[in-house]
């Protein structure tokens, strides 16, 4: 019960830290009514500090009741504005995450297991090189040949203008072709980790005594690789993924843009262009938000695999 409630308030303090950090950070920027080196006369008036905290109580009265304010450059409320592009972004980054999670763990297993080999080492080649690339590069790579040379995808939105298609299937099929080239440079550029990882994480199991126990067993190589290794390799991966959270916001950001993708992404570089705050503020809280739930479903899980956790 003290470890639940130490949680809690922990998490609080976190959330608290989170919303001033909102807040104040936007109006910390080069044009921002906080700056320290804008064009302006440097630091701020009291006056205008006065104002600023004045507005930073009315924010977080107006968070209690569910108002974030409202947007100057897309006049309308941030809660609103944010609704609009909620749908795409957690389309896009759920996309991503599913697949770069399981093609990263399968990867990881699979070069592991063929250690030293052709497979383990084009793998490894070619994932950590991917990984290094940075999002918005190889999003430009995917415009320029995909898009404008062999126009196989669209090049731009999450979805054909002034079309109307005559059945679901044909609006589904049209969401998913605009999908491909962001969700394919999230994913690309989000796996080399989880494979580096996975495949670390393997060759560490694979030299566990009950690893040679199943093999003396009969057990296959699939159900050896399945049941007892990968299982046991999990725990490092868990955690990873939540922090590798932050990153992919990160990148879902520059990823948007790049594609003129819809999503929340694309909103905080318009309200950055724009000086929006509060929709700024927006943006940022459901990335923090967001981040902050990954890590709790982590612990959740992290629990489930290793018995130990719910005993401390």
């Amino acid at each position: 019960m003290r470890g639940l409630i130490t949680k809690v308030v922990s998490y609080g303090i976190i959330i608290f830290i989170i919303l001033s950090l909102n807040f104040f950070l936007p109006r910390m920027s080069p044009a921002g009514p906080l700056s320290l080196s804008g064009s302006g006369s440097g630091l701020t008036s009291a006056d205008q500090q006065e104002q600023v905290l004045e507005e930073y109580g009315n924010y977080l009265r107006g968070l209690t009741h569910g108002d974030l304010g409202w947007s100057s450059s897309k006049n309308a409320p941030v809660s609103e504005v944010l609704k609009r592009s909620l749908k795409w972004t957690l389309l896009l980054v759920g996309t991503s995450t599913v697949v770069y999670i399981i093609l990263g763990i399968l990867t990881g297993a699979v070069s592991a297991w063929k250690k030293g080999k052709k497979t383990d080492v084009g793998l490894l080649v070619l994932l950590v090189s991917l990984a290094s690339v940075p999002p918005f590069f190889l999003g430009m790579l995917f415009i320029i040949y995909f898009g404008w040379k062999w126009d196989l995808f669209p090049r731009f939105g999450a979805q054909t203008l002034f079309v109307n298609y005559s059945t679901p299937f044909g609006v589904a099929l049209d969401i998913l072709h605009h999908l491909a080239l962001p969700a394919a440079t999230l994913t690309l550029t989000s796996v080399g980790v989880i494979y580096l990882l996975t495949r670390n994480s393997m060759l560490n199991v694979l030299g566990e005594d009950y690893i040679l126990t199943a093999r003396a067993k009969g057990l296959s190589e699939w159900q050896i690789l399945r049941r007892h290794a990968l299982k046991n390799a999990m725990l490092p991966i868990v955690t990873l993924v939540a922090l590798l959270g932050g990153l992919v916001i990160t990148g879902t950001i520059f990823v948007e843009t790049v594609f003129a993708y819809p999503g929340v992404g694309l909103l905080v570089s318009e309200a950055i262009s724009a000086h929006d705050y509060p929709l700024l503020q927006g943006a940022f809280l459901f990335f923090a938000l967001a981040i902050l739930t990954v890590n709790f479903i982590a612990d959740l899980v992290y629990a489930h695999l290793d018995p130990r956790v719910k005993e401390g």
